[in-house]
């Protein structure tokens, strides 16, 4: 299909917010896994399957941007959007995959408290997302993610510190210690692009005001 100058009935809001409902869902798989371990496998099977169509809706607002002149906001802040979205949650997929291939025998507390988290702070990105299209304020809800963002540092911190205060020299428990460390970093990107696309939907609600 051709570029348009022409006005089309597009609906990026619709859009954006289908794509952050994929993103809290995935949130909310990873979740699941970390309070109930005999759903792992299922719940990764899921999480496989969201991500896939997370792919294909990151690909449709490509192709529609690429189609349309006329946007409701500036082009390159939907485009960012779209893939901070996307980006948010391939980082969740990776946590969901890593724990399923580790096959822990337990869910450490810091891991569970930082899943909580991240899907409190998608859910808040959602708001912002309805505050953009909306004309809202956003500075209550950012400042609710931020919060979390910072509870979750100190839960990383605190999980690293209780992995490498373990003197041992068995085998499995090494090994333990590396898959959690992996863990805990996938955990730790994850909530830095979680971060990110709240801080890119400020940076455009403040655009917009």
């Amino acid at each position: 299909m051709a570029f348009s100058i022409f006005p089309r009935n597009i609906h990026f809001f619709e859009l954006l917010n289908r794509q952050n409902r994929i993103l809290n869902e995935s949130a909310g798989q990873l979740a699941r896994i970390v309070e109930d371990l005999n759903c792992v496998d299922a719940a990764c099977k899921t999480v496989t399957l969201i991500e896939a169509d997370a792919d294909a809706l990151c690909r449709e607002i490509a192709k529609q941007l690429s189609q349309t002149f006329i946007t409701p906001i500036d082009r390159e802040d939907i485009y960012r959007l779209n893939m901070t979205q996307e980006d948010s949650i391939n980082r969740i997929t990776a946590i969901a995959s890593r724990m399923r291939l580790c096959a822990f025998d337990y869910i450490r507390f810091p891991a569970r408290k930082m899943a909580r988290n991240i899907l409190g702070m998608t859910a808040l990105t959602g708001e912002m997302i309805c505050c953009l299209e909306g004309k809202r304020d956003v500075s209550d809800t950012i400042r609710k993610i931020k919060e979390l963002k910072t509870e979750c540092e100190m839960l990383f911190s605190t999980g690293l510190a209780e992995l490498h205060d373990v003197e041992t020299g068995d085998t499995k428990e090494v090994i333990d210690i590396m898959r959690w460390t992996q863990v805990y970093d996938r955990f730790e990107m994850a909530i830095e692009r979680i971060d990110d696309l709240a801080d890119a939907i400020e940076e455009v609600v403040l655009k917009n005001a």
